[in-house]
């Protein structure tokens, strides 16, 4: 039962933090040693079974974080198959593995909810005081409390001794129940595979980290927005709000810039750094809204903006079954929506990059438009054009910040068709002065199929923030 609470308590933190990570109710590495030691000692020939599966494991998956995790069990296998069944012998095999399998449970909650590493979290430990307390304290701690929960069934007087059979039976019993289950519910897991997705990550090279820290460079350089207070506080005025697609922080200072750059004569309010609580599309649009993970927590942006007697438009150049926008976001309070089947019917023309939609070129002119007229609007705009893959997007003319970075063609790409929008946006908003701009970006860059270190250049879940006007 310790052990059970213990376990339920980072399962609730990765739903907690919004993680990806699904995190299983018990760890089957520590639950497959506790089972190992209470088998005989010796029998090799019984434990063949369990080397088999280990073995089936690693073939199927094919991965070197399957071969590592393979090499692991058998270790342990081998271990406590020769452990004489004494408490001298069974206690530091058991704490060197609890520690092990905690250090790695660690790593993974880091990683997916956090978004740190254990490197990271070093390196804070120095500055705040709950860096020691996790990696000094908690881990022997959390080792106390499994031995004082083991120390009856494992040795002793009292030690429980079962067999091979039954251990076969209790693998494959709590194996089906957390696929049964899985299969039922996705986010309900009874099994947490904690060793292997260590490895996964340890093995990966090309694994995209997920770090939030901004180093001091760029922190020297341009404001951070105090997410406390609200970005839009007079609801009165006209308000074009843009959000950028996949207009990410560069970990390179002068890169930043230069994607900044488009707004640098601008009337500005604001030019800085706005740190970012989701990191996909539709996740920014409705924490713009005033939603947090789909729930509306307070009065949406445009429902405010309606009732001091602006039209309230929602205007995107993809499909409006996408996300089913044209679903639920006139429930935000918009009184127009436009989608790319609304303006192919007006002619606007499409352009190919990572989804086929209207050319943002094409909205910018339409958008002129729109403000043109008397009529006092807020106008919230999704672009396109930058969306991933930029191995697709075909380019006749490319940004000379290609040439000034060396930039690699993924990131020649990515900066030409965020340069071409935002110096259009930056037009839009010299030509308005009338109407406030609120220019954001939704995430960093997803993925590239060629340049795996493309995604990790950028900061994750920090955009940039302009304010015009």
């Amino acid at each position: 039962m310790p052990a059970f609470i213990a376990a339920f308590f980072a399962y609730v933190a990765c739903g907690i933090y919004d993680s990806s990570l699904l995190h299983g109710f018990l760890s089957v590495d520590v639950l497959f040693l506790i089972l190992l030691l209470l088998l005989p000692q010796g029998r090799i020939l019984y434990k063949i079974p369990l080397l088999v599966l280990v073995l089936i494991f690693a073939v199927i998956a094919n991965s070197m974080d399957a071969y590592a995790t393979c090499g692991l069990y058998v270790l342990m296998i081998l271990t406590t198959s020769t452990l004489p069944r004494k408490r001298k012998y069974m206690l530091p095999a058991y704490v060197l593995f609890a520690i092990l399998f905690i250090v790695a449970d660690a790593e993974n909650f880091f990683y997916y909810s956090v978004l740190l590493t254990l490197p990271d979290a070093w390196v804070l430990a120095k500055f705040f005081w709950w860096g020691p307390l996790l990696f000094f304290i908690v881990p022997p701690f959390i080792v106390m409390l499994e031995l004082l929960f083991a120390r009856k069934i494992l040795w002793g007087v009292r030690r429980i001794e079962i067999s091979h059979r039954v251990v076969f039976f209790a693998v494959a019993a709590i194996v089906v129940l957390n696929f049964g289950l899985n299969a039922l519910q996705p986010r309900l897991l009874v099994l947490d595979y904690t060793v292997q997705k260590w490895f996964h990550q340890i093995c990966s090279s090309e694994i995209t980290r997920h770090n939030t820290i901004l180093h001091d460079d760029i922190k020297a350089v341009y404001p951070v927005w105090d997410k406390a207070s609200p970005v839009v506080d007079d609801y009165s005025k006209p308000t074009v709000m843009i959000l950028v697609e996949s207009y990410g922080v560069k970990k390179s200072v002068d890169q930043t810039k230069a994607l900044l750059s488009p707004f640098t004569y601008a009337r500005k309010r604001f030019l800085g750094l706005y740190p970012r609580n989701a990191s996909h599309t539709q996740g920014s649009e409705w924490e713009d809204f005033g939603a947090l993970r789909g729930i509306i927590r307070e009065k949406p942006l445009p429902l405010r903006f309606r009732e001091h007697h602006l039209q309230t438009w929602y205007v995107h150049g993809y499909d409006s079954d996408f996300y089913m926008r044209g679903e639920n976001y006139a429930k935000f309070g918009f009184d127009k929506m436009l989608f790319k089947e609304q303006f192919e019917k007006l002619g606007l023309p499409s352009c190919r990059n990572g989804f086929e939609g209207i050319c943002d070129s094409a909205l910018v002119v339409f958008l002129d438009s729109v403000l043109t007229e008397t009529t006092p609007k807020f106008v919230y705009w999704t672009t396109l054009d930058a969306h991933p893959l930029y191995e697709w997007s075909g380019l006749f003319e490319k940004s000379y910040f290609c040439k000034i970075f060396s930039l690699s063609d993924v990131d020649c790409t990515y900066f030409t068709l965020q340069e071409n929008t935002l110096r259009m946006i930056a037009r839009l908003a010299e030509k308005h002065p009338e109407y406030r701009f609120v220019i954001r970006g939704d995430h960093r860059p997803m993925v590239s199929l060629e340049q795996s270190d493309f995604v990790q250049s950028f900061y994750f879940r920090w955009v940039p923030l302009v304010i015009l006007n």
